[in-house]
This record gives C-alpha cells, structure tokens and sequence, in this order.
C-alpha cells in the first residue's frame, strides 16, 4: 500500500518563498526528489487573509504589503504542482480570524467584535471575570491552549459558521484542488466561549436555565500560593457535549456542501492526537460509535458528536520528540500516548478505524536530532497512513531535503 506523503506550507513562516515563484518552483522539485507527493498550501491563515482571489476573505496583500496585490498564488501554484504531477491541497484556519500583535480592521475578528470569543477566567484580585479574547491580559484561565495572539471567534455563532462555510465553499469550488484540510475547527479551550449568546444557546441544547453562570459549569479558585483549581460543576458533562455538538454540526456543514458540489476533493481535518485532553477545546475527533473512557463527566450520549465517519482522512498531531512508548515511558512522560507510537495507538482506538489517520509532525522538534526526526517520520508511515510534516520552512531552513527522502 502505498502512502501518502504530505509537505506543510504555512504562509508567513514561508512568506519569502511563496512570494518568489522561481524559488518556489525549486521547493516543489525538491518535494519530488524526496518522495513528497502532496503539498498543503494555507491559504487563508489566522490573520483572516488569504492568498487567493475571494470574493469573501481580503487578499493577503492588505495585511503584508510584501505580497502582491490581487495576485492569486492558489491558482499559480495549483498549475504548478500540478504540472510536476504532485497533489496540492488548500488549508485554511477556520476560526481564527486576526492577530493582536499585527492588528488589522478588515480582519473579521476586529472587523466584527460581536464574534470574538468570550473567555472565563479570574482577575488579578481573584474575581470571576467573563472578556472579550482581546482583553484577556491578566485573566487566570483554566486549560486554555496558548493561542491569545490570535483572536479566536465564537464557534456557536451561526453568522460565524456560515462564515467560515462560504470561505470553504468558495474554494473548493472555484479551485481545482484535490482536496482542503482545516485546521483551528476548535474552540481555544475550556475557558471559551462564555458569551450570553452562547450561554443562550446552551440553555436551548439542555432545555433548562442555567442559574448560576458560569459556576455551574466549573468554578475557579486560587489558594494562598496563587495556584488555580477547579470545582467541576453540575453542568460540566452537559457544557462538554454542547461544545462538541457545535463542532460537529460545523463539520456535518462543510461535509454537505462538498458532497453538493460533486467535485473530487478530499475533506481532511487536522488535530491533535491528545484525545484524552481535546474535550477542552470542544471537538470530538472520534467515531460517533466510541464511548470515551477518559471523560468521566459525560453521558453515552456524548459519542453522537463523534465525526470521524464524516471526513475523508484526519490528521493527526503526533507532536512529540519521544517516538516510541518505551521512550515516552523512560523519559516520565505522563502516558503512553506522549509519543509519536503511543499517538497512533490512541487514535486508531479512537477512530475505531472509520477513517485513515495521517500521522503528523512538527520537526522543531527534532531540530538537534535528525536521527529521532527520520524515526518519527518512518514511524507515522508504519503505524498510520501516511505522514504530515509542519513545515516546509524548517525543512528548507535546516536543509533536511535528503533526510526526508523516502
């Protein structure tokens, strides 16, 4: 069986190499001498610009004047890879749309403050404080992912899925792409979203009022050393489900309006392989038949947010410099699964084999050992179908061209 081989192209890690279509050209060549047969080229990133005409996203030329104006460096570059025989697939940052350190008005996040997600924390004075994602400095949360550079927007806003929907529609249709793969399909973590627009819409899904919010859902304190703990509430089972609802009616969206178009592209999601942590961004990877055992707060009504039968294949982050489970365990990693192996054992449990898993790396990682990195790529190739490596950058950077070769 032979298996797929895929190169992460994220646009501002790689910005010089995607605005010199010569040197470009060389990197799509070297993919070919390594055994690379599929590019992911991100085409709208977290800023909320995308590098292709839309008549939806703002061209990226408005958020970094080093890329040229109007230019449409998808459609370029599908030619291209297409010419040399190799795959290339559009990725695109769903909800993420706009960057506190690069702050731009067209980008939606800003454009339209209604749709920032709202996070739960407490202040420095050890209070319940409910903000915007852009006010958040100096708000204690509690397992959130660090992504506060970007401004992440609410998942459950309808406005925002549709959003987020046309984008991926205007692509796959206009574009002759052999398939998209999301990232960011997610939201940022347990401390989001606590809008009343969203506290509404829970109360609908459990059909009861919620009478102490957000306590009902967890409280958080500090002790004495200003350390956080939390009390889960009544509600906590109940606020994970509806999280993952939310994200699997977003996929059951885009898994129809690729089904209506009736084109031949592939619909790839990539996540992390830390399953037994996700619910804390909202997102249930898993077959809608598997009834997890790592979350002790939910109901077997919980599996029915599973969407692994509706995607064609799912990435999966084995983002770990230990490569096998011996590994993970000699280095008192805290389970099995901290390892590129253990990664592709929790997901195959997970998936229950309803749709391929793309073992997924990040070679920063092994940027002192090429020998773990060439381990861990052979490893997703073993024990999954197929290999993702983010990025092309350290690739080219570390010029780890002939490391790669297959």
């Amino acid at each position: 069986m032979v298996k797929d081989y895929y190169l992460w192209i994220e646009i501002q890690a790689n910005k010089d190499r995607i605005i010199d279509v010569k040197y470009f050209e060389n990197i799509l060549n070297k993919c070919i001498n390594s055994g690379i047969d599929s590019i992911i080229l991100s085409v709208k990133d977290t800023s909320g610009f995308g590098i292709f005409n839309s008549n939806i996203v703002p061209h990226y030329s408005v958020f970094d004047e080093e890329f040229e104006k109007d230019k449409d460096y998808l459609d370029l570059y599908i030619k291209m890879a297409h010419d040399k025989n190799l795959k290339i697939f559009a990725a695109i940052d769903v909800f993420s749309e706009g960057n506190k350190d690069k702050k731009n008005i067209l980008s939606k996040g800003f454009e339209k403050p209604r749709w920032q997600t709202y996070m739960y924390g407490i202040d420095n004075f050890g209070n319940v404080s409910i903000r915007p994602i852009i006010g958040v400095n100096g708000l204690k949360t509690f397992d959130s992912i660090d992504d506060f550079s970007d401004v992440f927007v609410n998942p459950v806003r309808d406005d925002v899925q549709q959003y987020e929907a046309d984008i991926i529609k205007e692509v796959v249709e206009n574009y002759d792409i052999d398939g998209i793969v999301l990232d960011r399909v997610r939201f940022i973590g347990l401390a989001a979203d606590f809008s009343e627009y969203t506290k509404d819409k829970f109360e609908e899904f459990i059909g009861e009022k919620v009478n102490n919010w957000p306590e009902d859902i967890y409280k958080l304190k500090m002790d004495e050393h200003g350390k956080k703990h939390v009390l889960y509430g009544s509600l906590f089972g109940k606020w994970i489900t509806f999280k993952a609802y939310i994200i699997k009616r977003f996929i059951l969206k885009i898994r129809s309006i690729i089904n209506n178009l009736n084109k031949k592209v592939e619909f790839i999601d990539y996540v992390g392989s830390w399953y037994s942590l996700y619910y804390q961004v909202g997102a249930n990877w898993a077959s809608e038949k598997y009834i997890p055992e790592d979350y002790p707060w939910v109901s077997k009504e919980y599996s029915k947010t599973g969407y692994a039968e509706y995607v064609d294949k799912l990435m999966s982050g084995f983002y770990y410099p230990e490569v096998t489970i011996d590994e993970a365990i000699k280095n008192n990693r805290p389970a099995y699964w901290y390892s590129v192996e253990g990664s592709s054992v929790i997901a195959k449990k997970a998936t229950m084999g309803v749709t391929p898993i793309i073992g997924s790396l990040f070679v920063k990682q092994y940027e002192d050992n090429p020998y773990q990195f060439n381990k861990a790529i052979n490893m997703c190739l073993n024990k999954s179908q197929g290999c993702m490596i983010f990025d092309l950058c350290y690739i080219d950077d570390y010029n780890w061209w002939n490391l790669i070769k297959r």
